[in-house]
C-alpha cells in the first residue's frame, strides 16, 4: 500500500475502539489513540530513503512493531499520567498501528518477512499492487469516513446532558 492506503486502514481499524476508550478512559485518551493510530501509520517507510536499510527490512517485522508499541506506551504513559493502564494503551495502540502496516503490506506481491532476521518465513498474499490507486484511496475514503463517523457520534454522545430523575 502507499502512504493514503495505509492511513485509511489504520483509521478504519482503530474506528471500532472510539467509543470504548472514550467510555473506559476518556474522549481525550480515545482522540489521542486515533492520533496515534493514523500517525504511525507510515512509520515503518522510514525506510525507503535510507540507502542502507533495505524497503520492507527491519523496519517492516513484529520486532519493530513491539519497540514502536515501547515508546509509544512510554509517551502515553508520560502524556496522560492521570489514565490508568496508559502505558499499555499506548503500547497496544502503538503496536497495533505498526502491526496494521504489516497487515497492509502483506497483501502486495512484494509481501513481508515479519520475523526477520529470527526467521526467514516470508508473507505475501499478492491480492493487489502497492501503487493500485483505487485500492488505496478505497482504503484512505473509508477508513477516514469510518473514523470521523465515530469520533463525531462519540462526541455527540458524550457532549448530550442526561435527563434527571
Amino acid at each position: 500500500m502507499y502512504r493514503g492506503g495505509h492511513i485509511g486502514f489504520n483509521a478504519l481499524l482503530y474506528a471500532p475502539f472510539v467509543p470504548m476508550v472514550s467510555r473506559g478512559w476518556s474522549l481525550e485518551v480515545a482522540l489521542l489513540g486515533a492520533a496515534l493510530a493514523v500517525g504511525l501509520a507510515n512509520l515503518p517507510d522510514i525506510d525507503q530513503p535510507l540507502p542502507r536499510i533495505a524497503h520492507r527490512g527491519p523496519t517492516h517485522t513484529i520486532w519493530f512493531a513491539l519497540v514502536v508499541g515501547l515508546c509509544a506506551g512510554v509517551t502515553t504513559a508520560l502524556a496522560v499520567p492521570a489514565t490508568p493502564s496508559g502505558f499499555w494503551f499506548g503500547f497496544v495502540v502503538g503496536t497495533g498501528s505498526i502491526v496494521a502496516h504489516l497487515a497492509g503490506d502483506i497483501v502486495t506481491p512484494m509481501g513481508i518477512s515479519p520475523f526477520a532476521p529470527v526467521s526467514r518465513y516470508h508473507v505475501t498474499l499478492d491480492w493487489f499492487k502497492s501503487k493500485n490507486g483505487r485500492i488505496n484511496r478505497a482504503f484512505l475514503l473509508v477508513g477516514s469516513t469510518a473514523l470521523l463517523a465515530s469520533l463525531g457520534l462519540t462526541i455527540g454522545r458524550v457532549g448530550t446532558v442526561a435527563p434527571v430523575g
